[in-house]
């Protein structure tokens, strides 16, 4: 049995729905079906801007409190997925029970987006890029950067914004440095950084990396090494802003 077509327009806790970091609350009315007999969700978005992230989809049932978690945990546009997306995979508890069980899988969570000025790699061209994060006493283990949210080539494209999930096992109440490993795969890469942003995402925190320079291929004896970006002045505004 399908339900009806219902627009999430009016959020009952933010002015403007769908922000980043925001969790949004709508009360619908199902007027031909019941939360105890929904096993599928299509989710339709409008594809504009530049896409949009979206970790879970929660129903409730105001009155029973029966509650349906769907995991979505993908970038949504007009382009992976033609604008609609069907969700099966649920469990009976809330959305935030499951964070909190993620967060006790001694796992920590972090976004990085890096914005990209100029490069010249090809689509056949690589470059392992990987950060460290140094908190006041602790720092993480080197984490890989090899695949964006949005599944596209990263440092592929000019004047672009590519961004990560990450995680690590290493809690840091704040960011104080990072260090940005990278090694071309080509002789001749050539790539030009305007900033990192990372936001962690147990208390939203962000902090923006200046770094504002051009990167290239250091050759010893004809053999690639890889190289050593320490960044400690950053500001906790958004990169975009």
């Amino acid at each position: 049995q399908l339900g009806d077509s219902i627009r999430l327009e009016n959020s009952k806790n933010h002015k403007v729905p769908f922000q980043k970091h925001h969790t949004d609350k709508f009360y619908i009315i199902l007027s031909n079906i019941t939360t105890f007999d929904i096993d599928r969700i299509d989710l339709y978005h409008d594809g504009q801007n530049d896409g949009w992230f979206c970790d879970f989809v929660e129903l409730k049932n105001l009155q029973t409190n029966q509650t349906k978690c769907f995991s979505v945990h993908q970038w949504l546009d007009k382009i992976s997925d033609n604008m609609h997306f069907s969700m099966t995979n649920y469990q009976t508890i809330s959305c935030d029970d499951k964070r909190y069980n993620r967060n006790i899988s001694n796992y920590y969570y972090y976004t990085v987006r890096i914005k990209t000025n100029q490069t010249n790699l090809l689509p056949n061209d690589f470059i392992h890029i990987s950060l460290k994060l140094f908190g006041k006493i602790h720092q993480t283990e080197q984490i890989q950067l090899d695949q964006t949210i949005d599944n596209q080539q990263a440092f592929h494209r000019n004047n672009s914004i590519d961004t990560f999930e990450i995680r690590t096992p290493t809690k840091l109440n704040s960011i104080e440095k990072i260090e940005f490993y990278y090694e071309f795969q080509i002789n001749y890469g050539k790539l030009s950084l305007e900033w990192i942003e990372i936001t962690n995402l147990s208390n939203g925190i962000i902090s923006c990396f200046p770094i504002n320079r051009i990167l290239t291929q250091l050759n010893n004896n004809n053999k690639r090494i890889q190289q050593i970006l320490t960044l400690n002045e950053f500001n906790n505004k958004s990169c975009s802003d």
